[in-house]
């Protein structure tokens, strides 16, 4: 059982993220998409994907994710050392590499370089 700090997180996960998920994959996606964006990253020892929606900036091809509340997410340590990822930015998906930086700690920022467009 959630502890009360751990509530917020909770309630976000299972009731906010399939909401913008879902938003960000139809045609109304531009009510989101200039500051979300979804992210799908495989798990190293499960071979699993899994997307998530985040904030993000944009710089020309390179990607800017900053991971809140890090040391209550698992995803992002798939990506330390680097590992292929799949964005879904303003509608349009992309391929790129992905690496992690940082820790629970010190705060932990995910730089995608896209892939040229195919």
């Amino acid at each position: 059982m959630p502890t009360a700090s751990h509530t917020p997180f909770t309630v976000v996960n299972r009731t906010a993220n399939p909401l913008i998920r879902t938003i960000l994959r139809t045609p109304l996606h531009p009510l989101l998409s200039g500051r979300m964006a979804l992210i799908t990253v495989t798990g190293r020892k499960t071979g699993r994907t899994f997307t998530f929606p985040v904030g993000y900036e944009r710089s020309a091809d390179t990607v800017r994710i900053t991971v809140g509340w890090p040391e209550r997410k698992r995803w992002w340590r798939n990506l330390r050392g680097g590992a292929p990822v799949r964005v879904r930015l303003r509608g349009t998906v992309r391929n790129g590499h992905a690496q992690a930086r940082g820790d629970e700690r010190t705060g932990v920022t995910v730089e995608v370089r896209l892939d040229p467009p195919a």
